[in-house]
């Protein structure tokens, strides 16, 4: 059997070939590991996980990672897209954050009980490998420069909590504050301003 196959199967079936040495990944000792260990989960479960990995673009896999670490990857990466409402085409994911739920009226600092919602925007940031843009939005409330300086610090708070608490890379990601300029809903009613307040993110997938 040619080598990167081989290498590719060792990847995919880490756990159960744990026994093999993890400094020997290229030894034929690994490789014939990683045959049986395909054989043993069954040819149909092999084709399974690869598909899955595979209908990711861009999805960020580690060398180093093993079969239940590309698994939880691709389940927790496509939970993650459900719960924040993800959009996506072939090139990026944007997912918005309601204001809301990540700040007090007219402040910019993250709420405590924002946790899950940021911890799950970075689960979609870490499962690509593109750059990252935060976009604040406001509603019409207030002056045009109070709004655009708010939407601002909004993004930089959202950057600065994903860096600080989920190990971002800072150099992956910047921040733009774009106030109401740019509402997806009529700023006539309390939904409507409810809907234009949000933290938006744009993950590129490559």
């Amino acid at each position: 059997m040619p080598a990167w196959p081989a290498l590719a199967l060792a990847l995919l079936c880490a756990p159960a070939i744990a026994q093999a040495p993890a400094d020997a990944a290229d030894t034929a000792e690994t490789m014939q590991a990683a045959e049986a260990a395909v054989a043993r989960l069954g040819e149909a479960r092999g084709r399974s996980l690869t598909r899955s990995v595979r209908d990711i673009p861009g999805l960020a896999t580690g060398t180093g990672a093993g079969t239940r670490g590309l698994e939880a990857s691709v389940q927790e990466l496509e939970s993650a897209k459900r719960e924040l409402g993800a959009s996506e085409s072939d090139l990026e994911v944007r997912v918005a954050l309601p204001a809301d739920v990540l700040f007090d009226v007219d402040r910019a600092e993250i709420r405590a009980d924002a946790a899950s919602a940021l911890a799950q925007l970075a689960t979609v940031i870490r499962g690509y490998s593109g750059p990252v843009l935060l976009i604040g939005h406001t509603d019409a409330d207030g002056s045009e420069e109070h709004n655009l300086a708010l939407s601002q610090r909004r993004a930089e708070s959202v950057h600065r909590w994903l860096a600080e608490r989920e190990g971002i890379d800072t150099a992956r990601m910047r921040t733009e504050g774009r106030g109401e300029s740019e509402p997806v809903a009529a700023n006539d009613s309390p939904d409507g301003k409810q809907r234009n307040r949000r933290v938006e993110a744009v993950i590129g997938k490559r």
